[in-house]
């Protein structure tokens, strides 16, 4: 069997995945909240298997489970920024779900669980870029605390129980199907302000350095690590290379053809000033290559928002 079940499949990241996944003839469960949109996912719809539910409910995650081989586990309640607004709500929606969720694919024998954690926040500020995997961990939000935890808590359940897994830092994922009315995102968020013909805001000064990846290269190694079997559990997934904001932005100005409205405000305590990943790793345990530079990934999403917004 090839079962699969992806919580938070209804998603950006989700149906991607679930695309991926069919193409390569594995059954998909895709597990989200009640009542969640299906627009993401309606071209292939009727070849998976819709669960709605509450990630918070234990009987809701045991019942999910049944006939299930593999679980992608993509679910979070919060963002980086508003995270440390409510950690204790954080904690109680993320971590101890998922701590019932670990318990839970044990008593099932569940064959592997994929996590995806961030590159973004778990290494918090960076003493060295690009950043490898045995960068100390100081995650500076609780929504990287809360990453970094349920990766150790992964790691427990590997030692005692022989739990199978793979965690994958991801960086800046952006593409189709990307919500650009989320805080989170920031390439399918200028676009739709340049497509609309608003104001952009930026944090700071617009130096602060990112690692962009376009969201089916990003897919493909989770797919991949179904089938890997190694020591290495834990792989930074990104693109290798960072770009400013301001960057980013001359790089959307070329594209576009659209001078944007750009204001300037004070900084946040919560970004870290530079995040690049060491993908060494990746590339060398699974072949990984990322595919599309940034320019034709901001183009393909440009064309997409255009479509979808217009």
């Amino acid at each position: 069997m090839n079962n699969c079940i992806i919580f938070g499949g209804g998603g950006f990241i989700g149906s991607h995945l679930t695309e991926e996944l069919l193409k390569r003839n594995y059954n998909v469960t895709v597990f989200d909240k009640i009542n969640f949109s299906k627009d993401n996912l309606r071209s292939f719809k009727d070849k998976i298997k819709i669960i709605e539910g509450d990630f918070n409910n234990e009987y809701d995650l045991l019942n999910s489970l049944d006939g299930i081989d593999y679980v992608f586990h993509l679910v979070s309640s919060t963002l980086p920024a508003s995270s440390n607004d409510n950690p204790v709500y954080d904690v109680e929606s993320n971590l101890v779900s998922t701590l019932r969720l670990l318990q839970d694919v044990v008593k099932r024998k569940i064959k592997k669980v994929i996590f995806v954690s961030s590159g973004g926040t778990v290494y918090g500020i960076p003493k060295s870029t690009p950043i490898k995997e045995e960068h100390p961990r100081h995650p500076i939000c609780s929504y990287g605390i809360t990453k970094k935890t349920i990766e150790d808590y992964l790691y427990m359940f590997n030692f005692l129980y022989g739990l199978d897994y793979t965690i994958f830092r991801l960086a800046n994922p952006y593409g189709e199907r990307q919500n650009p009315l989320y805080a989170q995102g920031v390439i399918p968020v200028f676009l739709k302000k340049i497509i609309l013909n608003e104001e952009i805001v930026i944090w700071g000064d617009g130096s602060v350095r990112r690692d962009y990846i376009y969201i089916k290269d990003a897919i493909l190694p989770l797919v991949n690590s179904l089938e890997y079997k190694s020591d290495n559990k834990v792989f930074n997934l990104g693109s290798g290379t960072g770009y400013s904001v301001n960057e980013l932005l001359d790089k959307i100005k070329r594209i576009t053809g659209i001078d944007a409205k750009v204001r300037y405000v004070e900084g946040r305590k919560l970004d870290v000033p530079v995040s690049i990943l060491d993908i060494s790793l990746l590339k060398k345990e699974m072949n990984y290559l990322p595919k599309i530079d940034i320019e034709t990934g901001i183009e393909i999403t440009y064309k997409y928002l255009k479509e979808v917004l217009t």
